[in-house]
């Protein structure tokens, strides 16, 4: 605003007052006026400021009835700019002489006038509007009510039009999108006033319906309540269409039990919240998506009877606790409080997949939905009625289906897996037990476990219930107890057995879940530090020098002596089973160079190394570690004979070594996993892949690396969803190449699809897959993979649609993803991060200061925005804040100059509208780092792609900055849709 003297002030004012009666007495014509003002107000200066609009009414409102020729000239000096909308709005607002009817008539009839013009022309009048827009509503209200009063005991013909006519204005301007959006910014910045516009629409509605003898229109009940419910979503709703198919929550759940299995409830059901949102899906859709994902991954996996137990207990166990967390958080009871409504209804749904529950129930010889709703009966949050309900629902189907043969785990698959929970229950029990009491018991138990292959589901029960890391504890502190008792004098073989079966079985734990979620960062037993130092797993690899530093010479020497002789027994050599573990390296190294240079024999050689694995199994482990990590290093000549000698740990036990050998049926077979696995990592080449092994940190294949992603990207397509296998490679993939290339060419594959279904299908996998490590995965899109399809020409070519928007569509997802899991809380995370130089990424965001997030408002003092301020505690953090720093400001240069409209343009675009369909309250906080001049750069470009949903929802209309640049961005948006063609 220009500041004026206040005595040049009152002097114009007083002039135009003067000319006013002037024109009034002399009977100008609106041109005269038009001609004559200009002597007063030079060109350019706006009457605003003098009060024109006020002077003018003030005169046209002294009689009875209003002046028509004194209107006529405020309606010129409106078209010819001399006073804006808003000054008028606000004049008109102020005439309180409700007994004037004929003023009011005519106040109401000129408000029709101009209605549909109303706009800004200046950047001094975009706040102002709102405040006007406001003022006007209420003052019709006024009238209304004041004329309702009146009927019929006045003029009921007058007060019959004042009333239709205040109505047809009211509508008219609750039906105009632009002066809604208006009403809702003043709303939002001066809520009192708002409360004295709804208080005023209650006493109407009350007089109503107190007055019988008056029949208000219909459209004023409508009118009424459209200005009582001024929520954003009813003004201006979001035109989300629901999609019918989604393959985004099967892919996830996938990747997610890869990557991080042991997920609390709190992490999962954040992720799965997060996809809601995204996807714009109701909670029972939500519900019914999360149990076909899950059971299209268990039927993947019924060949493979570790995997469907993994699946098994995830599916049966955790997902009824999820749901029901989910529900507690925001789930709708039902009106007795007796169960979820959107359960009930999600479950309804998934009836109709018919073939899908026919053959998850064959395969697991289930009812499957009955084994889902009956722990949810326990929770209550289901009741017997509709367990019975469901039951009797596929019960026609299940008869025949029992007649089929069931794959994998033989038996009720769910029951198996139920009574693993109480067994885990009573295995950590007994081994938080005394071992000294119950040693014996203990090995007959852990044997059985191993033997009945009941190891793999008690691990998964105990992987998805966060009990892995107590189990692994409480078995090294049974391993350290064996270790002592078994090195006392006259000890019992079964302590050595005990020390070797948990040895055993920590190694296969270690071997399928990484170290790191099984060992305590400074744990000192033997077997943790026998791990760090010597043991081979999940691309882990070790020195073999480093190995045989932990070996005693002395030690090395007396056992080859006695290992060396016919009958060889470890109790002669006095050494303790712990030495006999760290000096086997030692030993095989010995024998191994003595069989390379002819002082051993290959008949010598399988006799010490039978002797080895008879004694101990955990021997047979050690010496192969040693032997892998040799291998490792050595040249290809030398392959042969350690290889060989790996080989020979594996063969078969003979009838004589099952008979005579305490249970080495069970620890043959376990020994035998961890040391393929071991090899298999190693050198891969050396034997045939076992079913059982996936791995995750290496690729073994003579495919070049981007045949190999084709590959598996095929067999996904073929397929239509993210089957187990492929989830390993995509991770192999992801470690080996690192996320710009796995990014790079994802998108590539994603793009090369030209119908719909398939670029959906294709986005909702891929956004899925780099849930590997979404925030590197999402820094890379941002940073690496968007800009080169903005800059580079060859490759902005295919910004076309339908691929442009899939583009746009597939990193809005990522940046959401992204935000939820850097707002998850991380500590309790056991995921692995797969790069050394994230790890002090925490404490890069921790020591951030205070940021300010719109460096380029119109106004630069961006203090109302802060990186702390959010709601329910979601903040953007770093690397993602810096990264959509930096993609904005390429959208900045890139958005199009003057109107110039690129495929570039409309690709930012559909990117803003993603975020805002998508995350919905949270948009506001991606967009928080958007230059000011973005919106309104792309308005001019591309207007008729704009519209008032969009624009009150790209700022945080909280604060005044978001506000105001919103405001500005409705007015160039009206004014363009104002602009002949």
């Amino acid at each position: 605003m220009v500041n004026m003297d206040p005595s040049k002030n009152t002097s114009k004012t007083s002039s135009l007052k003067a000319l006013i009666l002037r024109a009034w007495r002399e009977r100008w014509t609106d041109i005269q006026w038009g001609i004559n003002i200009k002597t007063i107000l030079p060109r350019g200066v706006s009457g605003d400021l003098y009060n024109l609009a006020d002077c003018i009414l003030q005169q046209a409102m002294v009689g009875c009835g209003a002046n028509q020729l004194v209107i006529s000239y405020l309606k010129h000096s409106l078209a010819s700019h001399l006073v804006s909308y808003a000054a008028v709005l606000q004049r008109i607002s102020k005439f309180d002489a409700f007994h004037k009817p004929h003023c009011i008539i005519s106040l109401l009839e000129f408000l029709e006038g101009f209605l549909d013009s109303i706009t800004c022309r200046a950047k001094m009048e975009e706040e102002v509007l709102a405040y006007a827009v406001s003022s006007i509503i209420l003052w019709l209200l006024q009238v209304y009510h004041y004329s309702l009063s009146k009927y019929p005991s006045s003029n009921s013909v007058q007060s019959q039009e004042l009333l239709e006519k205040s109505t047809s204005v009211l509508n008219s301007i609750v039906n105009t999108d632009f002066l809604v959006a208006m009403f809702y910014l003043a709303k939002q910045n001066d809520p009192e006033e708002y409360n004295k516009v709804t208080k005023k629409c209650q006493e109407i509605t009350t007089f109503i319906m107190m007055n019988t003898q008056f029949k208000a229109p219909v459209t004023i009940h409508e009118t009424l309540q459209k200005i009582c419910n001024m929520d954003i979503d009813k003004i201006a709703p979001l035109n989300n269409k629901t999609e019918s198919v989604t393959h985004c929550l099967q892919a996830l759940i996938a990747i997610d039990i890869l990557s991080n299995p042991s997920a609390d409830l709190h992490q999962i059901s954040s992720q799965l919240l997060m996809v809601k949102r995204i996807k714009g899906y109701s909670l029972s859709r939500l519900y019914c998506e999360l149990i076909r994902a899950c059971f299209i991954s268990l039927n993947d996996s019924s060949k493979d009877a570790s995997k469907q137990a993994f699946w098994a207990a995830f599916t049966f166990l955790k997902i009824p606790q999820v749901m029901h967390y989910i529900h507690n958080l925001c789930g709708t009871t039902s009106k007795e409080g007796e169960y979820s409504v959107e359960l009930v209804e999600a479950f309804e749904n998934l009836l109709q997949s018919n073939p899908l529950l026919d053959i998850v129930d064959t395969k697991n010889s289930c009812n499957s939905i009955v084994s889902l709703v009956e722990p949810l009966v326990k929770a209550n949050v289901m009741t017997e009625s509709h367990l019975q309900y469901f039951s009797k629902k596929r019960e026609n189907k299940d008869v025949k289906l029992q007649k089929l043969e069931p794959t994998g785990l033989q038996g009720s698959v769910p029951s198996f897996i139920t009574k693993a929970e109480p067994t885990l229950a009573g295995i950590l029990k007994t081994l938080g037990g005394d071992f000294h009491k119950i040693h014996e018991s203990l090995y007959a138990l852990l044997c059985q476990i191993v033997g009945g292959g009941t190891l793999e589901k008690i691990l998964a029960v105990a992987t998805l219930e966060g009990k892995l890391k107590l189990i692994a504890s409480r078995l090294i502190k049974l391993n350290e107890f064996a270790l002592h008792a078994a090195s006392e004098k006259g000890a019992s073989q079964s302590k050595v057995y005990i020390f070797d079966i948990s040895f055993l079985i920590l190694c296969s734990i270690v071997q399928e879940y990484g170290a790191e979620t099984v060992l305590e960062e400074n744990g000192d037993s033997f077997f943790e530090q026998w791990v760090r130092d010597c043991m081979v797993y999940k691309g882990v690899h070790k020195s073999p020098d480093q190995i045989l530093q932990r070996c005693d010479i002395q030690l090395v020497d007396i056992f080859i002596h006695h290992l060396s002789a016919t009958e060889f027994d470890f109790k002669n050599t006095n050494m303790k089973p712990h030495d006999l573990c760290e000096n086997v390296s030692g030993v095989v190294k010995e024998v191994l160079f003595a069989w390379e240079q002819g002082s051993l024999s290959a008949a010598d050689v399988k006799r010490m190394l039978d002797s080895l694995r008879q004694k101990m199994a955990s021997l047979a482990v050690c010496a192969s570690a040693w032997l892998c990590s040799y291998i490792n290093v050595v040249h290809q000549d030398a392959f042969l004979k350690p290889i060989n000698m790996v080989q020979q740990f594996l063969t078969p036990p003979t009838e004589m070594e099952l008979a005579q050998i305490d249970n080495f049926k069970e620890r043959s077979v376990l020994m035998s996993q961890i040391i393929r696995r071991m090899q298999y990592d190693i050198h891969p080449s050396s034997i045939s892949k076992p079913k059982s092994i996936s791995l995750s940190h290496n690729i073994i294949t003579r495919q070049p690396i981007l045949e190999q992603l084709q590959t598996v990207w095929e067999d996904i397509k073929s397929r239509g969803y993210l089957h187990i296998n492929a989830t390993h490679i995509a991770e192999s993939l992801l470690n080996t190449t690192g996320p710009i290339w796995f990014v790079t060419h994802l998108v590539k594959e994603t793009l090369k699809y030209r119908y719909q279904d398939d670029l959906d299908r294709s986005v909702d996998i891929v956004f899925a897959i780099l849930h590997l490590d979404i925030e590197k995965c999402t820094e890379a899109l941002l940073l690496h993979v968007l800009p080169q399809y903005l800059y580079n020409a060859k490759l902005s070519e295919e910004l076309v649609e339908p691929q442009s928007a899939v583009l746009a569509k597939l990193s809005v997802y990522c940046v959401y993803a992204a935000l939820e899991y850097s707002n998850s809380n991380k500590s309790q995370s056991s995921r692995k991060r797969r790069h050394d130089e994230s790890e002090d990424m925490d404490q890069m965001s921790s020591t951030n200061k205070v940021r300010r997030m719109n460096d380029n408002t119109s106004d630069s003092s961006g203090g109302f925005y802060s990186q702390g301020q959010s709601m329910s505690g979601i903040t953007l953090k770093e690397p993602l804040q810096s990264a959509l720093e930096t993609l904005y400001m390429s959208f900045s240069q890139l958005a199009g100059k003057n109107g110039d409209v690129s495929p570039q343009t409309h690709f930012i675009l559909q990117f803003m509208s993603y975020v805002v369909q998508c995350g919905h309250e949270r948009a506001h906080l991606v967009l928080q780092k958007m230059p000011s001049e973005l919106v309104p750069t792309l308005i001019k470009a591309l207007p008729d792609s704009f519209n008032i949903s969009l624009i009150l929802r790209l700022y945080d209309l909280s604060t005044p900055y978001g506000r105001k640049d919103t405001a500005r961005d409705l007015c160039l948006l009206r004014n363009m849709r104002l602009r002949p063609d």
